[in-house]
């Protein structure tokens, strides 16, 4: 038995479909299926019902479900208690956040926070909606005082949980949410709203338990009944989507600092105008009642720099 295979299955459980499942888990399809079939064989029984369209799981894979997410649940809180305790001696600061903030986002802006008030160690990790963790998990650390500093994207026309009498927070940075097309050969977009088409344009599209699945239903309305879209892969990775869209897989709406690069190069072009966009804030939270001196040192930065945001370079939207 390997953990790899109780997670597979999980999301196999929750997307009930195998290439689906398989692009959330970064693995081929057959590579997917043998470890999915390895599960069963190993549990000596049928868990999954491939003869129904979306699959479905039987009543042994229904009870099992519940069994594997309750067994990595425990596994992992159990890892995450063992690492907290290892290194409490070892860090000044644990941060939590989407994961393309904390890749795209987070270094540069650590970067300018050690200029002002010193070098700090940090531990820093991602509670993804697709890793058994949720917004949720990331609320209750928050609270908990398990992570120090909670960064994420934040929109005035969508509330969060974390907008709560238990938490203040601040916005370190803005960005722009841009619909995107890799660019063919011709150096034009290979998809374009303005562009007829004789069929849908493929739309690789966040899953619905993505925090920029809302962002996304936001920035549609602009485009709502005025371009036909079709939504052609799902995922809550941003990295994901993005690669599909490098592939000509289909268009997707990414946040500008994730794709200067792509965009520099002419890889990636912007469609549509800029009303169909969308503003991102990107916001810091921290409990009210959190006094450890390192969390201190930062937000007094945080609060300093509020009129100088230490923004993501993101592109120019035409």
């Amino acid at each position: 038995m390997e953990l790899t295979w109780l997670e597979d299955f999980i999301v196999l459980a929750r997307t009930r479909h195998f290439s689906r499942a398989a692009i959330e888990r970064n693995v081929s399809q057959p590579a997917f299926s043998r470890r999915i079939q390895a599960l069963e064989q190993w549990m000596g029984t049928q868990l999954i019902d491939r003869r129904t369209t979306p699959l479905t799981l039987t009543a042994e894979g229904e009870r099992f479900c519940e069994t594997a997410v309750r067994t990595l649940r425990d596994i992992y809180q159990d890892r995450d208690a063992f690492r907290r305790d290892l290194s409490k001696t070892h860090s000044d600061l644990w941060i939590s956040g989407s994961t393309a903030l904390l890749v795209y986002f987070l270094p540069g802006w650590l970067d300018a926070v050690y200029a002002q008030v010193g070098p700090l160690k940090t531990n820093i990790g991602t509670y993804a909606a697709h890793n058994l963790g949720s917004p949720f998990d990331m609320v209750q650390k928050l609270a908990q005082g398990e992570i120090d500093l909670a960064v994420t994207y934040a929109h005035p026309d969508l509330p969060l949980v974390l907008d709560s009498g238990e938490f203040i927070s601040a916005v370190v940075g803005r960005g722009r949410f841009v619909p995107v097309s890799a660019a063919g050969a011709d150096g034009r977009p290979l998809y374009s709203f303005d562009a007829p088409r004789e069929t849908p344009i493929p739309l690789l599209a966040y899953a619905t338990d993505s925090v920029l699945a809302r962002f996304e239903g936001l920035a549609m309305q602009a485009v709502d009944g005025k371009v036909d879209l079709e939504i052609r892969h799902q995922s809550t990775v941003v990295d994901v989507l993005k690669r599909m869209v490098a592939k000509g897989m289909g268009i997707a709406w990414l946040p500008d600092f994730t794709i200067v690069d792509e965009c520099a190069r002419g890889d990636m072009l912007t469609i549509g105008t800029p009303a169909q966009a969308l503003d991102l804030e990107i916001r810091m939270y921290r409990a009210k009642d959190q006094t450890r001196r390192a969390v201190t040192k930062v937000w007094a930065y945080v609060e300093a720099m509020k009129d100088q945001l230490q923004a993501p370079k993101g592109i120019r939207v035409a």
